[in-house]
């Protein structure tokens, strides 16, 4: 049924597909990292937005055996294991998740600052470009450019035809005759 697989703490978690959304089975995220699988759905169930997106599926294990269980978009897994406290995991990846949740923290600054600072500066660049190009369209000179452009074009388009045929002819001379 599933053919990827996440990795949570050295261990292969299955993806599921239902309606074209991808899903992860939470209970076995929840024993690779050693914490509470009922204590971690009742914080899932009492979050307005992860209580909206974990529905009980089908799953099928090992076994080959169906079980209903609990899981969760896959998209909303990394924002799931961010809330996760270190405090309560187990003591070998205590570390791990510690780290995760910083790179979480800068990941979220990254995106709402860096970003969006360099798409502001790109959409400045653009009005001032835009607004440029439509003051010089007037000018003879910027008409007299775009035509130097065309015809340039024509020309390379040329040679490139030409030296493509002269190439072919050149190593046409190597080639056994028969």
């Amino acid at each position: 049924m599933t053919e990827q697989f996440i990795q949570v703490h050295e261990r292969a978690i299955a993806i599921y597909n239902f309606d074209n959304e991808k899903y992860v089975a939470i209970k076995p995220i929840c024993e690779a990292i050693g914490v509470n699988y009922s204590t971690q759905l009742e914080k899932i169930e009492k979050d307005e937005i992860l209580s909206s997106v974990v529905p009980l599926r089908g799953i099928v294990g090992a076994d080959k055996k169906t079980r209903e269980m609990r899981v969760i978009p896959l998209r909303y897994v990394f924002g799931w294991l961010f809330t996760i406290n270190p405090k309560n995991v187990n003591p070998d990846i205590k570390e791990k998740v510690f780290k995760y949740r910083m790179e979480c923290y800068n990941a979220l600054y990254d995106t709402f600052t860096k970003r969006t600072g360099i798409l502001r500066q790109k959409a400045e660049i653009q009005t001032k470009l835009h607004k440029l190009e439509e003051e010089i369209k007037a000018d003879e000179r910027y008409q007299e450019m775009l035509r130097l452009k065309q015809e340039l074009s024509g020309t390379t388009k040329a040679l490139n035809s030409m030296d493509k045929g002269v190439l072919e002819e050149q190593l046409g001379l190597f080639e056994e005759k028969q």
